[in-house]
C-alpha cells in the first residue's frame, strides 16, 4: 500500500456501494472490485447489463476485458460456484 493509503480497500468498497446502491442484491453483487450482474431470463440480463453499463460510464469507471465474462450461466465468484439453482462451495 503506498503512504497515506492505508485504509484503500474499504474506501473503495464503500464507493462501490453507492454508486451501485439501488441495483446492489436486487441484480448486481459487488465485492471491492469484483462485480456480478445477475438476472433471471436472457432478455432481463441485457437489460440489467445496459443499465449497470450506464451507471459505470457516468462514475467513470474502468473495467479490464480480459477479466470481463458475459453470458454464463455458472462461474467461480470468491471460491464459490455461483449456478441458476443457487450457490455452491467449490
Amino acid at each position: 500500500m503506498p503512504f497515506g493509503l492505508k485504509n484503500i480497500g474499504a474506501t473503495y468498497q464503500r464507493a462501490m456501494q453507492k454508486i451501485f446502491d439501488d441495483l446492489l442484491q436486487k441484480n448486481v453483487e459487488c465485492y471491492v472490485d469484483d462485480l456480478v450482474v445477475k438476472s433471471k431470463t436472457r432478455s432481463g440480463h441485457i437489460n440489467d447489463l445496459r443499465v449497470t453499463f450506464e451507471r459505470v460510464r457516468r462514475y467513470q469507471l474502468k473495467m479490464n476485458p480480459l477479466k470481463c465474462a458475459f453470458g454464463v450461466s455458472s462461474r467461480k465468484f470468491l471460491g464459490f460456484i455461483v449456478r441458476r439453482r443457487g450457490i455452491e462451495i467449490e
